[in-house]
């Protein structure tokens, strides 16, 4: 077609598992326009659902069309728990170190923003509880640029540490970063 435009796009995808396939401790993505300028952001969900990396589910949709869209070249996903289920239940959460160790490996690589998107179940679980001090204290420690998702709106800012998937589904295309505030400095 005489009056066509084409453009390209890689996004490649990476996903890096426990050998029994039973954990996902990573799921990236770079992105690569061949214009952009390097921005990377590390997001830290709840647990991961999936170990097919050839689907991509509605969360990591929706974190695909609101964080390309605000400049990020390679996005990270991990989770505070890395056992591969469809919904976490606080009674078969496993031993964790081994992802906790990976995450601070993660941290180590300084990101330009690390997103706390984990949300806000689970909040009374003790051991939920000390896995996200945990991750706290890291965060802290390597002086990590953390953020956590709101609406440009402030409907929903009374929230903290909110899931993607609620973000993509109330307020897609309206995402915004504030700066999180760790419990000691609240």
């Amino acid at each position: 077609m005489e009056n066509a435009i084409t453009k390209e796009a890689i996004l490649k995808k990476t996903a890096i598992f426990s050998k029994d396939m039973k954990k996902r401790y990573e799921l990236s993505y770079r992105y690569d326009a061949g214009t952009k300028k390097e921005k990377s952001i590390l997001i830290i969900c709840l647990n991961p659902a999936s170990s097919d990396i050839a689907v991509t589910d509605t969360t990591t949709n929706y974190i695909l069309n609101n964080l390309l869209p605000m400049g990020y070249t390679t996005i990270t996903i991990c989770n505070l728990f890395a056992t591969i289920c469809g919904k976490l239940k606080a009674k078969e959460i496993s031993e964790n170190e081994d992802n906790m160790q990976y995450i601070y490996e993660l941290v180590l690589k300084k990101y330009n923003t690390v997103l706390l998107g984990y949300g806000n179940t689970f909040t009374n679980n003790k051991r939920v509880n000390q896995e996200k001090d945990t991750l706290e204290a890291m965060l802290k420690a390597e002086k990590a640029n953390v953020v956590e998702l709101v609406d440009k709106n402030d409907v929903y800012s009374r929230l903290k540490t909110i899931h993607p998937l609620f973000a993509g589904q109330r307020f897609s295309g309206k995402w915004k970063f504030r700066k999180y505030v760790f419990k000691e400095e609240a």
